[in-house]
């Protein structure tokens, strides 16, 4: 039996210390008020959403988000409302930081709501891409698949052309980044740019590939260059270290699907395809 003292403290647990902190350094009572309904909302939301507590591991930046878009969208709170809990939540997540209690701050590149998005029949909207994001980082290859899936949401390629993709067709910096697609429909080539949500994933994905840090600045300076008549070296990979497959892909795709929409959180008829409307509605609309 594993000791109770090996176990790791609770989220709800270190809330309260850090709640009993904040009023030791004198925070005003209104602000602690404020940030304590703020986090214990973020946790009930997951608890009911994923049907089991948080822990600190799955404190992502992605589960963050589909706080925001369910307080903003499913609730209909106001603007003022999401971003005074995502900021009672950026707080939280600062301290969790600096007390080492995740090794790196989720919330530090978590964006505050603007203005409406445009909205469309077609695709997922926010809440259902997130949940499926949510999915893939907890399927057997989190990173791989996580990126998978992010990318498709963020370049709205083919489902074929994202499985062809080798480290040649990437063009990955720091501060932009864009893929090559050398034969797409019609057997065209084009140009996707890539934002900096999809670099993130990627980055998050590579990085144990070339032993370094998961940032987007250390893994454009390991991007390997590839010499004149070597091999070029598949993006994707399976479990054994071969090309991942379109149909490898496609599988891994529906069985996310399958297990989110079982809890309810994505379309049960939801497919690679739908990635790539999902695209559309967000950035073509």
């Amino acid at each position: 039996m594993i000791p109770t003292a090996a176990l790791p403290p609770s989220p709800e647990l270190v809330l309260q210390r850090w709640l009993e902190e904040l009023q030791a350094n004198d925070r005003v009572r209104g602000t602690i008020r404020r940030y304590k309904s703020a986090v214990e909302g973020f946790l009930v939301w997951y608890s009911r959403e994923e049907h089991r507590p948080l822990t600190f591991a799955a404190l992502t930046p992605i589960a963050l988000v589909g706080y925001r878009n369910y307080v903003q969208r499913t609730q209909r709170r106001a603007t003022s409302t999401v971003n005074g809990q995502m900021s009672a939540l950026r707080a939280w997540c600062a301290w969790l930081t600096a007390e080492r209690y995740v090794e790196v701050n989720p919330a530090k590149n978590i964006k505050l709501v603007g203005r409406p998005e445009a909205s469309s029949r077609e695709g997922l909207n926010d809440h259902q891409a997130n949940a499926l994001l949510r999915q893939a980082h907890m399927s057997r290859d989190p990173l791989r698949n996580g990126a998978i899936v992010q990318m498709l949401f963020q370049t709205g390629l083919r489902l074929d052309e994202c499985s062809q993709l080798t480290l040649d067709d990437i063009e990955f910096s720091e501060r932009s980044g864009r893929v090559t697609i050398r034969s797409g429909k019609g057997n065209k080539a084009r140009i996707v740019p890539l934002n900096a949500s999809a670099r993130q994933a990627l980055a998050e994905y590579l990085a144990p590939r070339w032993n370094c840090d998961p940032t987007v600045k250390a893994v454009a300076r390991a991007w390997p260059r590839r010499s004149p008549g070597s091999l070029s070296i598949p993006l994707w990979q399976s479990q054994k270290k071969g090309r991942l497959t379109t149909s490898a892909m496609r599988q891994m795709i529906d069985v996310l699907v399958r297990d989110a929409a079982g809890r309810g959180l994505v379309p049960a008829s939801a497919s690679a395809h739908t990635l790539r409307h999902t695209f559309a509605r967000n950035y073509l609309a």
